[in-house]
């Protein structure tokens, strides 16, 4: 039986490999911004507005690095696009997928900024090697003549909107597997203060953030999210489970005052290697003596570099069966991002 192992690990990994990859997130396309887009040199904040005419500025395949078409261009450039939807969801936000950006960006949608990523001058910060992902209220959103501005600066070598495994808005499915969702609005702080775990702790002077989402990329370090909520108990009997998406890097997460979970409680995180923690579904058990008619969830986050926080959806509270079903996405890309590891450990080599 010895002898075999390697032939089926190898004959399993091929198989594999050529059916294509396996989906790590329930996404539906909302609409896709893959291809022509309108673009110019030059900075003017008026061109994020929804009703100016671009139709004399040039046109330009996005994404395609700019240099293509303005050879050795640095600086300021926009893009627009006007673009209608097939469908909104009924609940739950929407994500931007917008690929890589060189160097620094930011995007309105019908006149409003629902993004950025790095930092303009004269404070100049690139973030030309993170993907952006920008969450959009579903009520910014009509039916038809919607419009997209993306403002970008470039200091050296490639620029703009240069590269994407998919340019476009998305829905993200697993909402639905939510008893209770608890994205929106929560409280954020770079500082600890006493108390704050506690329901009638006073976060009016906490900065207001959406959740889920990126947190300023310019900020680097340990910070607090806080959001009060109220238990829609739905009679039910089973154990709970607390979503947090994905963040990035490092969290502890306290309900009620007490830890009910970190980084380092989940299954697939390893120490060894702690730089890919970002990666990784929270998906903690709450305790049944823990949750309450009203309750304070307060979760603390470490970010080494780039973006961080809560970056990334569902977030809510979830029955074990379905709390399943999200742990298992998160193997199968933990299986795209690291195949080899993945089918090594399946075999207990």
């Amino acid at each position: 039986m010895k002898t075999k192992q390697p032939i089926i690990l190898l004959f399993f990994l091929g198989m594999l490999l050529l059916a294509g990859g396996v989906k790590a997130a329930d996404w539906s396309r909302i609409t896709d911004l893959e291809g022509m887009w309108y673009f110019t040199v030059g900075d003017d904040m008026n061109w994020s507005k929804p009703d100016l005419d671009h139709s004399k500025w040039d046109k330009m395949f996005v994404p395609d690095n700019w240099d293509e078409y303005y050879r050795n261009y640095n600086g300021y450039g926009w893009y627009r696009k006007t673009f209608d939807v097939t469908w909104i969801p009924e609940k739950g936000d929407l994500m931007l997928f917008l690929g890589q950006v060189d160097d620094v960006d930011e995007v309105f949608i019908n006149g409003v900024k629902v993004g950025q990523s790095g930092s303009f001058p004269p404070n100049f910060q690139t973030a030309y090697n993170h993907d952006r992902r920008y969450l959009i209220p579903r009520d910014l959103l009509k039916k038809t003549g919607n419009t997209i501005a993306v403002r970008v600066y470039d200091t050296a070598n490639q620029g703009g909107i240069v590269r994407a495994d998919r340019i476009g808005i998305y829905y993200d499915d697993d909402i639905n597997l939510l008893m209770q969702d608890l994205s929106g609005t929560w409280k954020w702080s770079a500082y600890r203060e006493n108390g704050m775990h506690t329901l009638h702790f006073d976060d009016k002077r906490w900065k207001s953030i959406k959740v889920p989402g990126p947190w300023d990329p310019s900020f680097d370090g340990l910070a607090w999210y806080r959001n009060t909520f109220r238990f829609e108990s739905k009679n039910q009997s089973g154990d709970l489970y607390l979503v947090l998406g994905k963040i990035d890097d490092f969290d502890k997460v306290y309900l009620n005052g007490e830890l009910i979970g970190r980084t380092e409680y989940l299954d697939r995180y390893s120490r060894y290697n702690r730089g890919n923690a970002w990666r990784l579904y929270r998906v903690y058990r709450i305790p049944k003596s823990q949750l309450k008619p009203d309750n304070v969830l307060v979760v603390e986050v470490q970010d080494d570099q780039l973006d961080g926080g809560i970056y990334e959806g569902p977030v809510g509270i979830v029955n074990a069966r379905d709390a399943q079903i999200l742990l298992n996405r998160s193997e199968n890309e933990d299986f795209w991002y690291n195949p080899v590891r993945f089918i090594f450990d399946f075999f207990n080599f």
